[in-house]
Protein backbone atom coordinates (compact mmCIF):
# COMPACT_ATOMS: atom_id res chain seq x y z
CA UNK A 1 0.00 0.00 0.00
CA UNK A 2 1.43 3.16 -0.61
CA UNK A 3 1.67 5.96 2.31
CA UNK A 4 -0.38 8.20 3.43
CA UNK A 5 -1.25 11.07 1.23
CA UNK A 6 -1.26 14.19 3.68
CA UNK A 7 -4.06 15.69 1.67
CA UNK A 8 -6.59 12.79 1.62
CA UNK A 9 -9.41 13.18 3.20
CA UNK A 10 -10.72 11.81 6.29
CA UNK A 11 -12.63 8.70 5.57
CA UNK A 12 -15.10 6.01 7.26
CA UNK A 13 -17.15 2.84 7.18
CA UNK A 14 -18.86 0.32 8.76
CA UNK A 15 -21.25 -1.78 8.06
CA UNK A 16 -22.01 -5.26 9.26
CA UNK A 17 -21.01 -8.15 7.57
CA UNK A 18 -23.73 -11.44 7.54
CA UNK A 19 -21.01 -13.43 9.68
CA UNK A 20 -20.86 -14.06 13.59
CA UNK A 21 -24.50 -13.03 13.55
CA UNK A 22 -23.76 -9.53 11.92
CA UNK A 23 -20.26 -9.33 12.53
CA UNK A 24 -19.48 -5.48 12.77
CA UNK A 25 -16.44 -3.89 10.44
CA UNK A 26 -14.86 -0.25 10.39
CA UNK A 27 -11.97 0.64 7.59
CA UNK A 28 -11.33 4.03 8.48
CA UNK A 29 -8.32 6.62 7.54
CA UNK A 30 -8.30 9.47 10.19
CA UNK A 31 -5.59 12.52 10.29
CA UNK A 32 -7.42 15.16 12.73
CA UNK A 33 -10.21 12.90 14.01
CA UNK A 34 -9.55 11.95 17.95
CA UNK A 35 -11.42 9.62 20.08
CA UNK A 36 -12.43 10.51 23.44
CA UNK A 37 -12.13 8.23 26.01
CA UNK A 38 -14.94 5.35 24.95
CA UNK A 39 -15.78 1.38 25.34
CA UNK A 40 -16.68 -1.24 23.42
CA UNK A 41 -19.18 -3.73 24.74
CA UNK A 42 -17.19 -6.47 22.27
CA UNK A 43 -13.54 -7.05 21.64
CA UNK A 44 -12.02 -4.48 18.81
CA UNK A 45 -9.41 -6.33 16.84
CA UNK A 46 -7.93 -4.11 14.37
CA UNK A 47 -4.90 -3.88 12.42
CA UNK A 48 -3.12 -0.92 10.94
CA UNK A 49 -2.96 -0.89 7.24
CA UNK A 50 -0.88 2.69 7.39
CA UNK A 51 0.37 5.53 9.26
CA UNK A 52 0.75 5.59 13.23
CA UNK A 53 -1.90 5.18 16.06
CA UNK A 54 -1.46 5.66 19.55
CA UNK A 55 -3.95 4.46 21.93
CA UNK A 56 -4.08 5.34 25.53
CA UNK A 57 -4.82 2.12 27.30
CA UNK A 58 -4.76 0.83 31.12
CA UNK A 59 -2.91 4.37 31.83
CA UNK A 60 -0.48 3.99 29.39
CA UNK A 61 -0.03 6.09 25.52
CA UNK A 62 1.27 2.95 22.91
CA UNK A 63 2.02 3.52 19.59
CA UNK A 64 0.98 0.87 16.91
CA UNK A 65 2.80 1.77 13.45
CA UNK A 66 1.54 -0.48 10.02
CA UNK A 67 1.50 -3.52 10.31
CA UNK A 68 0.58 -3.74 14.08
CA UNK A 69 -2.44 -5.67 15.49
CA UNK A 70 -4.43 -3.96 17.88
CA UNK A 71 -6.76 -6.24 20.46
CA UNK A 72 -8.35 -3.96 22.55
CA UNK A 73 -11.19 -5.72 26.18
CA UNK A 74 -14.39 -5.60 26.13
CA UNK A 75 -15.45 -2.54 28.30
CA UNK A 76 -11.57 -1.29 28.87
CA UNK A 77 -11.83 2.51 28.34
CA UNK A 78 -9.26 3.92 25.89
CA UNK A 79 -8.84 6.74 24.09
CA UNK A 80 -7.06 6.84 20.45
CA UNK A 81 -5.73 9.26 17.75
CA UNK A 82 -3.05 9.69 14.74
CA UNK A 83 0.50 9.23 16.65
CA UNK A 84 1.97 11.23 12.98
CA UNK A 85 0.56 14.42 10.94
CA UNK A 86 -0.39 11.84 8.38
CA UNK A 87 -2.24 10.32 10.63
CA UNK A 88 -3.39 6.84 10.36
CA UNK A 89 -5.53 3.70 8.38
CA UNK A 90 -6.92 0.74 10.05
CA UNK A 91 -9.66 -2.07 9.76
CA UNK A 92 -11.16 -3.77 12.53
CA UNK A 93 -13.88 -6.15 13.59
CA UNK A 94 -15.54 -6.59 17.03
CA UNK A 95 -15.90 -9.89 17.47
CA UNK A 96 -18.43 -10.72 20.50
CA UNK A 97 -17.21 -11.55 23.62
CA UNK A 98 -18.75 -15.06 23.95
CA UNK A 99 -17.07 -15.72 20.96
CA UNK A 100 -13.63 -15.31 22.54
CA UNK A 101 -14.91 -17.47 25.28
CA UNK A 102 -15.45 -20.04 23.39
CA UNK A 103 -12.52 -20.15 21.97
CA UNK A 104 -10.99 -19.78 25.33
CA UNK A 105 -13.16 -23.08 26.56
CA UNK A 106 -11.70 -25.60 23.37
CA UNK A 107 -7.75 -23.54 24.41
CA UNK A 108 -7.88 -24.77 28.03
CA UNK A 109 -10.23 -27.92 27.34
CA UNK A 110 -11.76 -26.84 30.30
CA UNK A 111 -14.48 -24.09 31.32
CA UNK A 112 -12.63 -20.67 31.84
CA UNK A 113 -13.51 -16.72 31.42
CA UNK A 114 -12.58 -14.10 28.45
CA UNK A 115 -8.63 -14.14 27.21
CA UNK A 116 -6.87 -11.13 28.45
CA UNK A 117 -4.53 -9.71 25.98
CA UNK A 118 -1.82 -8.06 28.14
CA UNK A 119 -0.47 -5.69 25.77
CA UNK A 120 -2.51 -3.80 23.12
CA UNK A 121 -0.58 -3.77 20.44
CA UNK A 122 0.75 -6.98 19.16
CA UNK A 123 3.56 -7.45 16.28
CA UNK A 124 2.99 -10.51 14.67
CA UNK A 125 3.32 -10.24 10.56
CA UNK A 126 2.13 -13.83 9.84
CA UNK A 127 -0.68 -12.87 11.51
CA UNK A 128 -1.33 -9.46 10.48
CA UNK A 129 -0.96 -10.38 6.54
CA UNK A 130 -3.52 -13.38 7.51
CA UNK A 131 -6.30 -10.44 8.86
CA UNK A 132 -5.42 -8.29 6.05
CA UNK A 133 -6.67 -10.75 3.67
CA UNK A 134 -9.49 -11.32 5.58
CA UNK A 135 -10.28 -7.87 5.55
CA UNK A 136 -10.12 -7.66 1.45
CA UNK A 137 -12.52 -10.52 1.54
CA UNK A 138 -15.20 -8.29 4.13
CA UNK A 139 -15.17 -5.43 1.95
CA UNK A 140 -16.21 -7.34 -1.04
CA UNK A 141 -19.77 -6.31 -2.05
CA UNK A 142 -21.40 -9.48 -1.81
CA UNK A 143 -19.75 -12.57 0.42
CA UNK A 144 -20.04 -15.23 -1.86
CA UNK A 145 -18.74 -17.78 0.51
CA UNK A 146 -20.04 -17.12 4.06
CA UNK A 147 -19.19 -20.51 6.01
CA UNK A 148 -15.84 -20.52 4.19
CA UNK A 149 -15.17 -16.79 5.59
CA UNK A 150 -16.14 -17.43 8.82
CA UNK A 151 -14.06 -20.97 9.14
CA UNK A 152 -11.10 -18.63 8.29
CA UNK A 153 -12.22 -15.65 10.53
CA UNK A 154 -12.58 -18.09 13.39
CA UNK A 155 -9.44 -20.02 12.84
CA UNK A 156 -7.62 -16.82 12.67
CA UNK A 157 -8.81 -15.45 16.21
CA UNK A 158 -8.07 -18.91 17.36
CA UNK A 159 -4.59 -18.33 16.19
CA UNK A 160 -4.76 -14.84 18.34
CA UNK A 161 -5.51 -16.20 21.19
CA UNK A 162 -3.03 -19.05 21.13
CA UNK A 163 -0.02 -16.60 20.72
CA UNK A 164 -0.88 -14.07 22.52
CA UNK A 165 -3.59 -14.59 25.06
CA UNK A 166 -3.00 -14.61 28.80
CA UNK A 167 -5.30 -17.78 30.06
CA UNK A 168 -6.22 -15.55 33.55
CA UNK A 169 -9.23 -13.72 34.66
CA UNK A 170 -8.04 -10.10 34.72
CA UNK A 171 -11.59 -8.35 35.88
CA UNK A 172 -10.52 -10.18 39.66
CA UNK A 173 -7.74 -7.67 39.78
CA UNK A 174 -10.77 -4.83 40.43
CA UNK A 175 -11.72 -4.34 44.06
CA UNK A 176 -14.87 -6.66 44.42
CA UNK A 177 -15.88 -4.58 47.55
CA UNK A 178 -16.13 -1.59 45.55
CA UNK A 179 -17.34 -3.54 42.41
CA UNK A 180 -20.49 -4.40 44.72
CA UNK A 181 -21.04 -0.73 45.71
CA UNK A 182 -20.73 0.15 42.11
CA UNK A 183 -23.59 -2.47 40.36
CA UNK A 184 -26.66 -0.07 41.72
CA UNK A 185 -25.36 3.24 39.86
CA UNK A 186 -24.93 1.00 37.33
CA UNK A 187 -28.13 -0.69 37.22
CA UNK A 188 -29.65 3.26 37.74
CA UNK A 189 -28.22 3.93 34.37
CA UNK A 190 -28.56 1.36 32.67
CA UNK A 191 -32.80 1.70 33.37
CA UNK A 192 -32.64 5.59 33.07
CA UNK A 193 -30.11 6.29 30.41
CA UNK A 194 -32.48 8.76 28.25
CA UNK A 195 -32.31 10.94 31.53
CA UNK A 196 -30.27 13.36 32.09
CA UNK A 197 -28.20 13.66 35.69
CA UNK A 198 -26.18 15.32 37.86
CA UNK A 199 -23.39 13.76 40.20
CA UNK A 200 -25.09 14.66 42.94
CA UNK A 201 -28.19 12.61 41.48
CA UNK A 202 -26.14 9.35 41.63
CA UNK A 203 -24.75 10.61 44.66
CA UNK A 204 -28.48 10.61 46.31
CA UNK A 205 -29.21 6.94 44.74
CA UNK A 206 -25.92 5.52 45.83
CA UNK A 207 -25.74 6.98 49.19
CA UNK A 208 -21.66 8.14 48.36
CA UNK A 209 -20.38 11.16 48.44
CA UNK A 210 -19.55 12.87 44.99
CA UNK A 211 -16.10 12.11 44.61
CA UNK A 212 -15.65 8.71 46.06
CA UNK A 213 -18.31 7.24 44.05
CA UNK A 214 -16.37 8.52 41.11
CA UNK A 215 -13.27 7.06 42.20
CA UNK A 216 -14.89 3.46 42.91
CA UNK A 217 -16.91 3.79 39.59
CA UNK A 218 -14.16 4.57 37.39
CA UNK A 219 -11.55 1.83 39.48
CA UNK A 220 -14.26 -1.02 38.26
CA UNK A 221 -15.69 -0.11 35.13
CA UNK A 222 -13.33 2.02 33.84
CA UNK A 223 -14.60 5.12 33.02
CA UNK A 224 -16.33 7.88 34.87
CA UNK A 225 -20.35 7.88 35.66
CA UNK A 226 -20.41 10.17 32.91
CA UNK A 227 -18.78 8.69 30.44
CA UNK A 228 -20.58 5.01 31.12
CA UNK A 229 -24.16 6.89 30.40
CA UNK A 230 -22.94 8.04 27.24
CA UNK A 231 -21.86 4.27 26.52
CA UNK A 232 -25.07 3.09 27.23
CA UNK A 233 -26.58 5.55 25.33
CA UNK A 234 -24.31 5.39 22.13
CA UNK A 235 -24.92 1.26 22.34
CA UNK A 236 -28.55 2.05 22.65
CA UNK A 237 -28.36 4.53 19.44
CA UNK A 238 -26.63 1.76 17.30
CA UNK A 239 -29.01 -0.66 17.81
CA UNK A 240 -31.90 1.86 16.79
CA UNK A 241 -29.86 2.47 13.90
CA UNK A 242 -30.53 -0.45 12.24
CA UNK A 243 -33.64 0.26 11.49
CA UNK A 244 -34.35 3.40 9.92
CA UNK A 245 -35.93 6.13 12.69
CA UNK A 246 -35.54 9.71 13.02
CA UNK A 247 -32.20 11.17 14.75
CA UNK A 248 -33.87 14.10 15.91
CA UNK A 249 -36.28 12.36 18.02
CA UNK A 250 -33.94 9.50 18.78
CA UNK A 251 -31.75 11.95 20.03
CA UNK A 252 -34.25 13.35 22.67
CA UNK A 253 -35.16 9.88 23.58
CA UNK A 254 -31.71 8.90 24.33
CA UNK A 255 -30.66 11.91 26.72
CA UNK A 256 -28.62 14.17 24.29
CA UNK A 257 -29.07 18.07 24.02
CA UNK A 258 -30.62 17.83 19.77
CA UNK A 259 -29.69 15.95 16.97
CA UNK A 260 -25.97 17.93 16.71
CA UNK A 261 -24.98 16.94 20.44
CA UNK A 262 -26.05 13.10 19.27
CA UNK A 263 -24.39 13.23 16.08
CA UNK A 264 -20.20 15.20 17.63
CA UNK A 265 -20.95 12.59 20.67
CA UNK A 266 -21.81 9.32 18.25
CA UNK A 267 -19.18 10.35 15.83
CA UNK A 268 -16.30 10.68 18.42
CA UNK A 269 -17.44 7.70 19.88
CA UNK A 270 -17.98 5.47 16.46
CA UNK A 271 -16.17 6.63 13.89
CA UNK A 272 -18.51 7.61 11.61
CA UNK A 273 -21.73 9.89 12.20
CA UNK A 274 -25.18 8.15 12.87
CA UNK A 275 -26.34 9.16 9.30
CA UNK A 276 -23.68 7.51 7.85
CA UNK A 277 -23.54 4.43 10.37
CA UNK A 278 -27.51 4.16 9.28
CA UNK A 279 -26.74 4.16 5.46
CA UNK A 280 -23.95 1.94 6.03
CA UNK A 281 -25.60 -0.67 7.85
CA UNK A 282 -29.14 -0.55 5.95
CA UNK A 283 -27.67 0.55 2.63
Amino acid sequence: MLPLDPAMREQAKAWRSPIFTHLEVLHATYRTHAFARHVHEDFCVGIIVDGVEAVKYRGATHTAPKGSIVVLQPGEGHSNWAAVEAGWSFHVIYPPAGLFQALMVEEAEQKTTLPFFAEPVICDRPLFRQLARAHTRLAQPMVEDCLSLETHLLTLLRTLVRRHAVHSDHSSQRPQAEHSMVQPIKHYLETHYGQRFTLDDLSQQSGLSPYYLTRVFRAAVGLPPHSYLTYLRITKAKQRLRQETSLTQLALELGFVDQSHFTKTFKAWVGVTPGQYCRQLNG
